[in-house]
């Protein structure tokens, strides 16, 4: 599966991209789902929180047997009855749960986490035959612009592959050839569609509201800069 930029991108709609837009209101928010990938013998990718959980899931699609999975995942609700395996430890802040595992898991316990917990925050780190993620765990924060003067950075996950395909599905719009690709995206939501059912109870109208408006993808490669838009329906 495609990451999500690029599945909007394919005018392509899922609940996984719709669960990535819910926490915004209308308006320009700058400096997110950020990239930073270097091209060589082996390929690195960092990047912002928003894409943990899809690096997770396409790591572990080459796990044969089992590996040593280690991270955690957040959410409000308690969780451990239902992992299948013990935690590691429990913290709590304002009622957000963060449990840290350390456990030996397959490809198809990883792939559980995401079906039993669709609305929780995967943040897991683990190595495959496809390569290595390190992931950090803490909750993301809203994310307001820095500075004029300040650089974001894409630091939350750090991923080790050989594979191109990642290349082809992260750094899309780019050249193959390319060694040095920072990019950042601008969601620019201009409406908030509510079904009708839905409008006059606040909190389910912003978890069903889909957010219309575009997204613009600047992509500074080797130098040169670039810049994509396309129209966002999440």
């Amino acid at each position: 599966m495609e990451n999500f930029i690029k599945r909007i991108y394919q005018k392509k709609e899922d609940e996984d991209i719709h669960v990535q837009f819910r926490r915004f209101s209308k308006g320009v928010f700058e400096h997110r789902a950020l990239l930073d990938i270097s091209n060589g013998s082996k390929i690195k990718i960092k990047t912002s929180f928003e894409f943990a959980e899809e690096l997770a899931l396409k790591l572990a699609e080459s796990i044969q047997e089992k590996t040593l999975v280690t991270g955690g995942i957040i959410t409000t609700e308690d969780i451990r009855d239902s992992l299948g395996f013990d935690v590691k430890s429990m913290k709590q802040f304002q009622g957000v749960k963060t449990f840290e595992i350390e456990s030996t898991l397959s490809k198809e316990e990883i792939f559980s986490l995401k079906e039993k917990f669709p609305h929780a925050l995967l943040f897991l780190s683990f190595e495959s035959p496809l390569g290595s993620l390190k992931c950090k765990v803490k909750s993301p924060k809203s994310g307001k612009p820095g500075k004029e003067d300040e650089k974001p950075k894409a630091d939350f996950c750090t991923l080790y592959t050989s594979d191109k395909s990642f290349l082809e599905d992260y750094a899309f719009g780019a050249p193959p050839s390319f060694k040095k690709c920072f990019i950042e995206h601008t969601f620019a939501i201009e409406k908030i569609e509510v079904p009708q059912v839905y409008e006059n109870d606040f909190k389910i109208a912003r978890e069903k509201g889909i957010r219309v408006g575009k997204i613009l993808r600047f992509m500074h490669i080797d130098g040169k800069e670039e810049m994509m838009e396309f129209s966002l329906r999440a």
